[in-house]
């Protein structure tokens, strides 16, 4: 963990250093006060918000909320800006060999603007989730299921960044589409909450659906603490499935937990002990991270990130064996920022966002309410999904 934080701040620190000297080269900044005033700012500006997750921590108030909130968008920008500084170093070099060099700053003035107004509205879109219905075949799905309105939220990451009064408006929102059943599919809360999760319950509470507002945890839960998030939870009226079951209308909810590092179970033989637990019923499985829930040995800690970051399993074995149909999953974000949409694909096999089929198996993974780190989307939308469930093989 140490040697990965040490490497972390080593790549952060070279890039703010690549960002100020390509600032300087392509600007033709001269040595002295200017420079000088190019390279403190944006130092302050990158190590201010390292400076303020360890104050988040030590005391979560108005002022140290504000100050992630601000240096976390920087480092959304300052991204951007990077990647923009590559392009521009490379029209230079190109404009060099043609004998254009005078064209270098022009080019790069009109692109580092574009960055900085693409940044501003990937913050913008942040805040502004779209509603996207999806339809999806659950076999044997009884017939009141085709009138219900079923929505999933996942990733909303409240906290720091997101406080009570957007999560109000945001439960405004859902309540306005008249839900049976609400889904919540982990990272409620965010990791940088620093446990102060009092202000939202009763934002959570107003959530209302006919059939119940059920929630499974993420891993940023567990950042914060598993009892404390339960804790919180247990005032208000949404019910957690912690490998559970629970039935509706005669369709089994499958919940399950976010794997916890060090902690070996099989989740099929538990889930299968539940009371009320049929084989061959129709199944919507919530699990987090769009990945197979089959977890039989505890692992390394590199192992453990391996399985649930890097190419992690997605053949889906033990829900199928269990006998679902749909699962219902967030965590990724869609990759949230460019270049991440597409490293997101990468490392989960296509599973990064969106509905996929495997035969009669369905996944939608959603890009999720919040956001992680940066409060900015430049590469997705943030969403409310309306689910639809049809079966099939009945309407045919």
């Amino acid at each position: 963990m140490t040697s990965r934080i040490i490497l972390f701040l080593a790549v952060y620190i070279a890039a703010h250093l690549f960002l100020c000297f390509s600032f300087a080269r392509l600007f033709q900044l001269p040595k002295g006060r200017a420079r000088i005033a190019l390279f403190a700012g944006i130092f302050i500006l990158g190590l201010s918000h390292i400076l303020s997750i360890v104050l988040l921590r030590i005391d979560y108030n108005a002022f140290t909320r504000a100050l992630y909130a601000i240096t976390a968008a920087w480092t959304g920008l300052a991204l951007n800006l990077l990647m923009t500084a590559v392009v521009c170093l490379i029209l230079s070099l190109v404009f060099s060999l043609a004998g254009k060099r005078a064209y270098t700053r022009r080019a790069a003035l009109a692109l580092f603007t574009a960055a900085f107004l693409f940044s501003v509205y990937g913050v913008w879109n942040a805040f502004h989730p779209v509603i996207k219905t999806v339809e999806v075949d659950l076999p044997g799905l009884p017939e009141v299921w085709r009138k219900k309105t079923v929505l999933q939220i996942t990733d909303a990451h409240l906290g720091a960044v997101y406080s009570p009064k957007h999560m109000e408006k945001m439960a405004e929102r859902i309540n306005s589409l008249d839900p049976d059943l609400i889904f919540i599919t982990g990272d409620l809360f965010d990791g940088m909450s620093s446990g102060k999760l009092n202000d939202f319950v009763a934002s959570i509470d107003s959530l209302k659906a006919k059939d119940g507002v059920f929630f499974v945890t993420g891993n940023h839960e567990g950042y914060i603490g598993l009892d404390l998030v339960f804790e919180t939870l247990s005032r208000t009226k949404v019910k957690v499935l912690r490998d559970d079951v629970a039935i509706v209308d005669g369709v089994q909810i499958i919940g399950v937990d976010y794997p916890v590092y060090g902690a070996a179970r099989d989740v099929e033989a538990i889930v299968r002990k539940r009371p009320g637990f049929k084989d061959g019923a129709p199944s919507i499985l919530l699990y987090h991270t769009p990945t197979s829930i089959d977890r039989t040995s505890s692992a390394s800690f590199g192992e453990h990130q391996s399985r649930t970051y890097l190419r992690p399993k997605v053949d889906f074995t033990a829900a199928k064996s269990l006998g679902v149909k749909v699962q219902l999953s967030g965590h990724t974000h869609g990759g949230q920022i460019y270049p991440f949409v597409w490293l997101a694909d990468y490392l989960y096999n296509g599973y990064s966002y969106g509905l996929k089929r495997d035969g009669g198996f369905s996944i939608y993974i959603s890009s999720g309410l919040g956001t992680f780190g940066p409060p900015m989307r430049t590469g997705t939308r943030p969403e409310i999904v309306v689910v639809r469930f049809e079966d099939a093989a009945r309407a045919e």
